[in-house]
């Protein structure tokens, strides 16, 4: 770190100790002043700079004491942002590693304290992936699965969030953990609140703490078996259990709505819905692995007369795979968007439906997105996720976003779905224009991976927000006649 960046993250430091609002707007431009002519590794402290800033003055423009269920949390998006631009430096890796762990676990936090524990829970297994006895990871990670369990509507699989999450807690005062500034006192006292109060969850509940995880099957054929071990590894069951661990219990796709009421004559529509948009994300998954364990020669590609295009263009149905397993994950999105404006009669016309723009409308004179009053405020945890979630796509109305390679991701899908996307075993000579963009097997395999995930996350989060929203309306509902509907699998 050269001297510059080491005086300005004094004056950071200092500025957050006086509460100092100016002169952190100031150093935010003073960050990205330095950000042109630095190495990665200076780049990625200075993306941490801001985060600290953007942070700090959270603190400061907060005007209420509790703003804990506040949809409007601008600051924290960009803090999560810059965060994420840290890591995405090169220069990240060669930080000391308590650095490392601070970053990710910071991202972390700012996810779970959003609603976004499916995503919190990967950068905390991230950070504990370097260090794996640093202590605030470990000790955060618990709490965002008991919150996480909290939101289930399966009492079992909440019996195994508690009891996962009592496991990491037991670690605090049982082995030696790495405080990257020494212990806190504050973070120990509620770590050792939340263990105390999984242990008398798991007490009233009977829980069987010797039950075999590991005991189910993983299906009959070695092909399945593979497929479904696959699965378990990238977390990509529809299943809020593969969140917590890889046992084979995880190994289904069990999740489906919750119980929910509709009045008399009206259709029982919700679980058709969620019934297609579950099979979507099956196909789509199940056509990145086939991707992954398929020959490069299929036979399908027998006989077929293509031309050499001489830029570099891999063509064949194994690529295709890959490419339309990220077309249809990311078109889930909207589908969510349609199913959110039916169930909380937002009212919007069906074409114009999209997953940005089932929120709020855009006010073009204060340059903000403003919220339905259905989700204004709203005291719904994985909803708020959700909502959260949709700032990691980008569109071209809604620029704010939270995930740096949003605009990536749109423009990859745009060419895959309406124009012409090559896919190149390794990067050509060539140059992209606006019919045709180029992209490497590797980057492509990345890039839809991460919506396969994306798409699970918001799929569990839409059905616990069902549960949640079910039980406000079912404590708000006048007597009258309804008729309940209990998910079953077919």
């Amino acid at each position: 770190m050269n001297k510059k960046i080491e005086a300005l993250g004094n004056k950071i430091d200092m500025a957050c100790d006086n509460n100092d609002a100016p002169e952190l707007e100031q150093l935010l431009v003073s960050c990205d002043s330095l950000m042109e002519n630095e190495t990665s590794e200076n780049r990625s402290i200075l993306f941490l700079y801001k985060a600290n800033c953007h942070a700090a003055l959270s603190i400061i423009e907060r005007k209420d004491a509790d703003d804990t269920w506040s949809w409007s949390q601008e600051r924290q998006v960009a803090e999560i942002l810059n965060l994420r631009k840290a890591i995405a430096e090169s220069g990240f890796e060669t930080l000391h590693k308590i650095m490392q762990c601070k970053i990710l676990t910071n991202i972390a936090n700012g996810m779970s304290s959003l609603g976004r524990s499916i995503e919190s829970i990967s950068y905390y297994d991230k950070a504990l992936s370097r260090i794996d006895n640093f202590a605030m990871a470990i000790g955060n990670k618990a709490i965002g699965q008991v919150h996480y369990g909290q939101h289930l509507y399966d009492y079992g699989h909440s019996g195994a969030f508690f009891f996962h999450a009592n496991k990491d807690l037991n670690r605090f005062g049982k082995e030696p953990l790495i405080w990257d500034s020494g212990v806190q006192q504050d973070a120990l006292e509620a770590f050792m609140f939340y263990k105390e109060f999984t242990e008398d969850v798991l007490e009233s509940i009977e829980f069987d703490s010797k039950f075999n995880f590991n005991g189910f099957s993983l299906g009959k054929h070695q092909k399945e078996q593979d497929y479904r071990r696959w699965c378990l590894q990238h977390k990509l069951f529809m299943n809020p259990l593969n969140d917590v661990f890889t046992a084979t219990i995880a190994a289904n796709d069990v999740l489906h709505l919750p119980s929910h009421v509709y009045a008399v004559g009206e259709e029982p529509r919700f679980p058709k819905y969620f019934n297609l948009l579950k099979q979507e994300f099956i196909v789509a998954r199940h056509m990145l692995y086939e991707f992954t364990t398929a020959d490069i020669e299929h036979y399908a590609d027998n006989d077929v007369l293509l031309e050499n295009g001489l830029d570099g263009v891999h063509l064949g149905y194994r690529n295709e795979l890959l490419k339309n397993s990220l077309r249809i994950s990311y078109s889930i999105f909207d589908k969510i968007a349609l199913f959110l404006n039916d169930y909380m009669s937002i009212g919007l016309k069906i074409n114009s439906v999209n997953f940005r723009n089932i929120w709020g409308s855009f006010n073009t004179k204060k340059k903000a997105l403003e919220l339905y009053p259905c989700f204004l405020n709203c005291e719904n945890w994985p909803l708020r996720g959700l909502y959260f979630l949709s700032k990691d796509l980008y569109a071209p109305n809604f620029t704010e976003v939270a995930e740096p390679e949003a605009r990536e991701l749109h423009t990859i899908r745009k060419m895959a779905e309406h124009r012409y996307l090559g896919i190149q075993d390794y990067p050509a000579q060539v140059d992209d224009n606006e019919y045709l963009k180029y992209i490497t097997v590797d980057e492509l395999t990345e890039k839809a991976l991460k919506m396969i995930k994306l798409s699970r996350e918001a799929l569990i989060y839409l059905s616990l927000a069902m549960h949640a929203e079910e039980r406000k309306r079912e404590e708000a509902r006048e007597d009258g006649i309804v008729v309940p509907i209990q998910s079953s699998r077919l």
